[in-house]
């Protein structure tokens, strides 16, 4: 009885399988293949046509063979990457891919290059929550995980390995016939506009992400392996910095994503730099950074390769300033509040600051650049030998521009108090960014009240910033434009020079000679030998004609 009962149930399920089954659509390999990439030409590459609709306004049957080209190397894509069993696996992360990089592309404006993996990369935790917003996660969840989803419903009709390997074979020999075809069309043109418009492919999913991570991959892999050369280990303190008759303490501020377009010093509508207006400082008005990112400033200007001869492989083959400092015996000591030292101080160590380094400095779980000023005074009372401080600040880091000072310091608003652009206006924004900025300029300006109240050390301060940042103009915001493309905003800098009057005596400096060059146009170029000109320290590697303070020291 209990057996023959069995067998209606058993029936049932099996119907029901079948039903389900038959729910579930069955495509060729080849078919879900051509709709995928069909699909993400469409869905996730708006920039991409945008881009297009203006470069080829005038040559539509052109955009129509480029529109060929790009399908087919999206066919090429998937079918290299997707034989047989790995067709899903690779059609997920490519939609994922492709879902991340657009919201990026289209919310942003930011297109996805080896430095922005990078920077990617070295991003901290609290630096991705802020990335990681509601919006973001719908987004990707929508358009990344239900399109990956889907490819793993779907059925794929049974096929013996033999075809799969000739479909296979056909399929990426036809791609690519294809490509070649409409590439060459009009090959001259379409070429021409390769190389005016890096935009174009440049903003082309999964292409550029895919491009982007195989030249990080590389550049990475060969970085592995680097020989540091020495840099100069001649170093020594000249005749001024050794007849000090006290210690000599320089504070290196490296500012974060302040841009020289909202400095008050520079002539901003707002005066977002009050404090330090009051002090005597010298204010650089001109001056261009080396990258748009601090994964590429940052190692620039403390190696001695200049913008020009600037490479990732060559700065980590060679020792740069913090080490020629340390050669010099003025002990550098590196404090970040930010994504690390960028292999610039990994030789004689850095210390990462949090919470628990202040907390009053850090009252929404992050801290503000307030957290250096207990560090700033320590060294003051306690050090007995010329020392270089290095500060590696938060400043202006977004998108929670917010965050970056404490409530008290909100001198604009209405401010954005969100890391989601979207539900603020640009005046928001704005507002959110100067409030920021002014907190910098609060935490610079006590640093000189804290210098000028004592007499133990000689001190100087000198400030400058890795990169601007864009706020909404031409649909751009944060930083890390690629160079052929990146605006002004990004790439023009505040830079601040602060000296005691013991230390102007101390080491033979004359303001008024160095402020001379203060409106002159200078680049992130001028960094590495400036530092070696205040500190008055000796090396064969000092190269006096990027040195601010060059001719300005007297007996």
């Amino acid at each position: 009885m209990t057996d023959a009962a069995a067998l209606p149930n058993d029936a049932s399920a099996k119907t029901t399988t079948q039903k389900l089954g038959l729910m579930r659509p069955m495509v060729s390999a080849t078919g879900l293949t051509l709709a995928s990439a069909t699909f993400m030409l469409t869905a996730y590459n708006a920039l991409m046509w945008a881009n297009a609709v203006v470069i080829f306004d005038s040559k539509p049957v052109l955009m129509i063979w480029y529109g060929v080209a790009i399908w087919a190397l999206t066919v090429l894509t998937i079918t290299f990457f997707g034989f047989r069993w790995l067709l899903r696996p690779a059609l997920a992360v490519l939609l994922i891919i492709c879902a991340v990089a657009s919201y990026y592309q289209d919310n942003l404006g930011v297109l996805i290059d080896r430095d922005m993996i990078r920077n990617a990369m070295i991003t901290t935790a609290n630096e991705s929550k802020h990335l990681m917003t509601p919006r973001f996660i719908y987004t990707t969840a929508i358009w990344g995980v239900l399109p990956a989803v889907f490819v793993f419903w779907v059925r794929i009709k049974p096929t013996p390995i033999l075809r799969d390997l000739l479909t296979w074979g056909v399929t990426c020999v036809a791609s690519l016939a294809l490509l070649l075809g409409a590439l060459f069309v009009d090959f001259k043109a379409i070429s021409a506009t390769f190389r005016e418009h890096n935009e174009l492919v440049g903003s082309y999913q999964p292409g550029a992400t895919i491009a982007a991570l195989h030249k990080y991959a590389r550049q990475e892999l060969r970085g592995r392996n680097v020989v540091v050369a020495p840099l100069g280990r001649d170093a020594h303190k000249g005749p001024f910095l050794a007849a000090a008759k006290k210690p000599v303490l320089m504070v290196l501020f490296m500012g974060e994503t302040a841009r020289a377009q909202n400095w008050g010093l520079n002539g901003y509508a707002r005066d977002t730099t009050p404090e330090l207006r009051k002090h005597d400082v010298i204010n650089y008005t001109d001056v261009s950074t080396c990258g748009t990112s601090t994964a590429v400033s940052l190692p620039c200007m403390y190696s001695n390769l200049t913008k020009a001869g600037y490479s990732h492989q060559g700065q980590l083959a060679s020792e740069n300033l913090f080490d020629v400092l340390n050669h010099a015996k003025l002990h550098p000591t590196w404090l970040d509040n930010q994504t690390g030292d960028q292999n610039i101080g990994k030789r004689i160590g850095y210390k990462t600051l949090t919470v628990t380094s202040d907390p009053a400095a850090c009252p929404r779980g992050e801290c503000t650049d307030a957290v250096f000023l207990p560090r700033i005074k320590a060294a003051m009372d306690t050090i007995a030998e010329d020392t270089v401080l290095v500060l590696h600040m938060i400043g202006n880091h977004g998108p929670a521009y917010y965050m970056r000072y404490p409530e008290a310091f909100g001198a604009f608003n209405p401010a954005c108090q969100t890391a989601e652009f979207a539900n603020c206006t640009t005046e928001e924004i704005v507002n959110a960014y100067d409030n920021a900025l002014m907190f910098t300029d609060h935490v610079l300006a006590s640093t000189i009240d804290m210098m000028q109240d004592q007499d133990r050390v000689i001190p100087a301060m000198f400030y400058v910033s890795d990169h601007g940042e864009s706020l909404g103009e031409n649909g751009l915001y944060l930083h890390a434009a690629p160079a052929f493309m990146a605006p002004d905003v990004q790439t023009h800098v505040p830079m601040v020079m602060w000296m005691s009057d013991a230390y102007q005596k101390s080491l033979g400096l004359d303001p008024v000679c160095i402020a001379r060059r203060s409106h002159d146009a200078i680049s992130h170029d001028v960094y590495f030998h400036t530092v070696l000109g205040l500190l008055n320290v000796v090396t064969s590697v000092y190269n006096p004609t990027l040195d601010l303070t060059a001719g300005c020291r007297t007996p």
